[in-house]
């Protein structure tokens, strides 16, 4: 029995999972996030490690439980905890989502250029802890003085369970102190926060254990103790694993708010946008790029609101947008409704609206405008040279029997839907798996273990939707 953990912004969640793949028991506990003034963020790390204990203790039964042999974990990424010495928390967590810091990324993206962000730690700009540390040695210097330590979400929860904090490249990487081609922290970029290397968690392969499982916290959850602890890896990575996209060519995307997509590549390329980011995999050899839709089940949750369909099921949105042919007879949809951070300054549109027209024909533009949206991005990866050839979804879309042919035709690709909901616990269980399979490729356990999926290949649709992605690419200007 191997254990699976995902450390969400909003919730804990572990599963149990056999050597067979099967999920045999899941768990989940909510975390809360605090807002405060000037755009803040914040987090409390014990509620967070409360959560973590609470969704162990209900994980299953004792004795299914007692059988762990191996606890992966998986990670929100960039959500950054100072501690001491002893690993005591130092003030709040400061989220990812905290707004705070976005004045000294202006500045130091500014003054250094693309390039040299792009050199060091694999993205185009300044972004989250570059900026939050700048904005910590102006505001609070004493917080990063000393013998304090710089620590993130996941490798303090991992210090808390196997007495020693430590995280890998991907977690490193979201955190903007990675440099891929280093395969470090980059001195750099840690000098230009006035912090040092030994101030960091351990940076782990992810086939290294951080530990075993501390005898207090086993007597607490009731897993045995000292079982291998792994080092946390970033939740859009362990999800890679959880769904089986682990092979050159496959993009893996998670249909939730935004749409983000992780490309695994042979090789190390620049970032192929500005808001993308480049890390090495969780298998080894292999790279990462990283990109975000910013739009995606944002904007069609906002189209079922709009057009009084909420209190329709998933099934029947389905069913209703089947009745409608490919192409919305003529209705066009740009879904670029999202607002804040990387958000379009023009917003979306609709094109080519008629009295024929009905609600579900607008509810199905905004789907086929996701799926153009998302070929365009596919095509950024395509224009650098990078394969694409698999399309794996995760997410709540994934359930749909009409978007993910949708995209498969528009894209001209075949698309797996991972049925698995928690594809980044799922993930942290095949990390779990590795830590006591240690001969075996991570890849290859990700295959064996990969939960149930639905598959999709390009149908009749597909030369309707052809034209219609072109149109959309050039009307964008690309």
């Amino acid at each position: 029995m191997f254990c699976g953990l995902d450390l969400g912004t909003t919730n804990i969640n572990a599963l149990l999972v056999d050597a067979q793949g099967s999920v045999v028991a899941r768990s989940s506990s909510p975390v809360s996030i605090n807002h405060t003034a000037g755009g803040g963020v914040e987090q409390d790390i014990d509620e967070i490690w409360s959560a973590t204990i609470s969704a162990l203790k209900g994980l299953g039964s004792p004795d299914q439980r007692a059988a762990v042999r191996a606890v992966g974990i998986s990670s929100q990424g960039g959500a950054m905890q100072i501690t001491d010495a002893a690993g005591k928390a130092v003030g709040p967590v400061i989220s990812w989502l905290d707004g705070r810091a976005g004045e000294y990324n202006q500045q130091l993206t500014d003054r250094l250029g693309r390039e040299w962000f792009v050199q060091h730690v694999g993205h185009a700009c300044s972004n989250l802890c570059l900026g939050q540390l700048l904005r910590l040695q102006d505001e609070s210097p004493a917080l990063l003085a000393g013998s304090n330590r710089i620590g993130f979400v996941g490798d303090v929860i991992v210090s808390r369970l196997a007495g020693r904090a430590a995280h890998d490249a991907t977690s490193l990487s979201i955190a903007w102190l990675y440099n891929p081609s280093l395969r470090d922290a980059d001195p750099e970029a840690l000098k230009l926060v006035g912090v040092s290397a030994d101030q960091l968690p351990a940076l782990l392969p992810v086939g290294e254990a951080a530990g075993g499982l501390l005898e207090s916290v086993a007597g607490e959850t009731g897993l045995p103790a000292d079982v291998p602890i792994s080092a946390a890896v970033h939740d859009q990575y362990a999800a890679a694993l959880g769904s089986g996209s682990v092979h050159v060519g496959d993009v893996m995307f998670g249909a939730g708010t935004a749409w983000v997509l992780l490309a695994t590549t042979d090789r190390l390329a620049p970032p192929v946008t500005d808001s993308a980011f480049v890390c090495t995999h969780v298998i080894d050899g292999l790279y990462g790029q990283m990109l975000s839709m910013v739009n995606g089940g944002s904007a069609f949750a906002w189209a079922v609101d709009v057009l009084g369909l909420s209190d329709k099921t998933g099934d029947e949105l389905d069913a209703m947008m089947a009745d409608v042919p490919a192409g919305c007879q003529g209705l066009r949809c740009r879904p670029t409704l999202a607002s804040g951070a990387g958000a379009e300054a023009g917003g979306g549109r609709l094109d080519g609206l008629r009295l024929s027209h009905t609600p579900v024909h607008v509810l199905r533009a905004v789907a086929e405008g996701l799926a153009c949206e998302f070929a365009r991005y596919l095509g950024f990866l395509t224009a650098a040279g990078l394969p694409v050839s698999r399309l794996v979804m995760t997410g709540g879309a994934a359930a749909s029997s009409v978007t993910p042919q949708i995209l498969a035709d528009a894209t001209g690709l075949p698309l797996t839907c991972c049925t698995e909901t928690d594809t980044s616990a799922f993930g942290a269980a095949v990390i779990a798996t590795g830590l006591v399979e240690t001969e075996t490729n991570l890849a290859t356990i990700s295959e064996r273990l990969a939960p149930g999926a639905k598959q999709f290949q390009p149908g009749g649709d597909r030369a309707v939707y052809g034209p219609i992605v072109e149109a959309y690419i050039a009307g964008r200007g690309e």
